[in-house]
């Protein structure tokens, strides 16, 4: 009897139920077909405010756009979440892969969600994505694009300087670093007088590690370079463009463009590679280096052979008479030092001659050329990185004879390295050693006399 009743009881509450619920589909089939979405809308979002009044959760809204530019902050936290994809919280993760990118890039996927924490504070992110319609021309880059993202980040209230002063800048540059780090770098050449479009992954594998250069040269070169990097305040506290210069200097073969190389894949600074000869005058070396990015590497090869850069005080008669094709040397000065200097930061530009003596010295004087590397012939320490670059080896029964010889004779590491080169395997380093002796001998003009380990 006890049963039966309890039967007859959920029976009712289960039919009630089901009346309420099919009242609230008539009621909200008549509310879409009667009441305009104006005021449907209206209660909406007047209730959603109401229920906020009263939530202890504050919630950020990233878009991805700021009108018709990309927003940092999106990128950054788009960046800065891909990191975070391991996460028990997220279920689906987007993988991709560009030409630009040396890495696998990771980013959360439509309607995902994803808890962080930071100094013990839970930030809840949500990606959401919006369908754009095809009508819709009001933004620019919305009409280009099936959809518009924005991410949603949620937070308690209390946290909100915390959120505002220090996760959200520290997403900033840690994004930044990422982006370095992901970074391939772009060689650039000059086309029509403008910066080639077509970018150019610099592929170049020459390193600090495996550049064979005077140990103590290198060594030189590369804490110049880390104090320049880090000099952001010392040049704004000097008042100076934040630029450096470096003439590398000495005879051919001696490493000046893997010096440039090593230099660029240890900063991942973009080179642009400018021709003086594809510069018409003044104007357009002006606009060039306006085009130039920060971060990024001048070079300028062989400068006392690209053009004619007739001194200064011969330059109004020069300009008079070969009209405004030509580039003068007070053109180039104020490229590098003067005014147009300044417009951008954290530039390295660089110049290489094979004949020091032949360059004005208000081209190479300190503030325009900072450091002199002279790029000499082959050395004892040259060779030894050589060798191990080749072979493998550190140290064997000829290498005294080698670095003796290497004292008399003025040989370029390319042709030292050409040597090795003919016997390119470690069963051949034997032979190529004695090679590289006999080769030595004979640009010494030394009677062969070798001893074999």
């Amino acid at each position: 009897m006890l049963s039966q009743r309890k039967e007859m009881k959920t029976k009712g509450l289960l039919s009630t139920a089901a009346s309420i619920a099919a009242t609230a589909m008539v009621i909200r089939t008549i509310a879409n077909d009667f009441i305009p979405a104006e005021i449907t809308n209206y209660f909406s979002m007047r209730l959603r405010s109401l229920s906020h009044r009263f939530s202890s959760q504050l919630t950020i809204v990233i878009d991805e756009f700021r009108g018709h530019v990309v927003n940092q902050v999106f990128e950054a936290a788009d960046a800065y979440l891909g990191t975070k994809t391991a996460t028990p919280s997220i279920q689906r993760v987007k993988v991709g892969k560009t030409d630009k990118d040396n890495n696998l890039s990771l980013s959360m996927d439509r309607g995902g969600t994803l808890v962080d924490v930071y100094e013990n504070v839970e930030m809840k992110w949500k990606l959401v994505c919006s369908q754009v319609p095809s009508h819709n021309h009001g933004d620019v880059n919305s009409s280009q694009r099936s959809e518009v993202r924005h991410y949603e980040l949620s937070f308690h209230k209390r946290n909100k300087d915390l959120v505002i002063d220090s996760y959200l800048p520290y997403i900033l540059e840690r994004a930044k670093l990422m982006r370095e780090e992901n970074k391939s770098i772009k060689l650039h050449t000059v086309v029509y007088g403008r910066w080639d479009d077509d970018e150019v992954i610099f592929k170049h594998p020459m390193t600090f590690n495996s550049l064979a250069m005077d140990w103590e040269l290198k060594r030189a070169v590369m804490e110049d370079l880390e104090m320049f990097t880090n000099g952001e305040e010392y040049y704004k506290r000097v008042g100076k463009a934040w630029k450096r210069g470096y003439l590398l200097y000495g005879p051919p073969g001696t490493g000046k463009s893997s010096l440039i190389a090593a230099m660029a894949n240890h900063l991942k600074y973009d080179i642009y590679d400018l021709d003086l000869t594809d510069v018409r005058n003044n104007s357009d070396l002006r606009f060039l280096l306006l085009s130039i990015s920060s971060r990024s590497i001048l070079v300028v090869e062989d400068i006392d052979c690209s053009i004619e850069l007739e001194n200064r005080e011969s330059e109004a008669e020069a300009h008079s008479n070969q009209g405004d094709n030509q580039i003068t040397l007070s053109g180039l000065l104020n490229v590098i030092d003067g005014l147009w200097s300044c417009c951008g930061e954290e530039r390295i530009i660089i110049f290489t001659t094979n004949h020091k003596n032949r360059l004005d010295p208000a081209l190479v004087r300190p503030g325009r050329m900072d450091m002199h590397v002279h790029m000499s012939y082959c050395n004892a320490s040259v060779f030894k990185q050589l060798a191990f670059n080749y072979f493998g080896i550190r140290d064997h029964g000829v290498f005294e004879q080698i670095e003796k010889l290497l004292e008399e004779v003025n040989v370029s590491p390319a042709e030292v390295a050409g040597e090795l080169l003919k016997k390119n395997n470690n069963s051949n380093a034997e032979a190529a050693f004695q090679g590289l002796l006999k080769f030595l001998h004979e640009k010494g003009n030394y009677s062969v006399n070798v001893v074999t380990n």
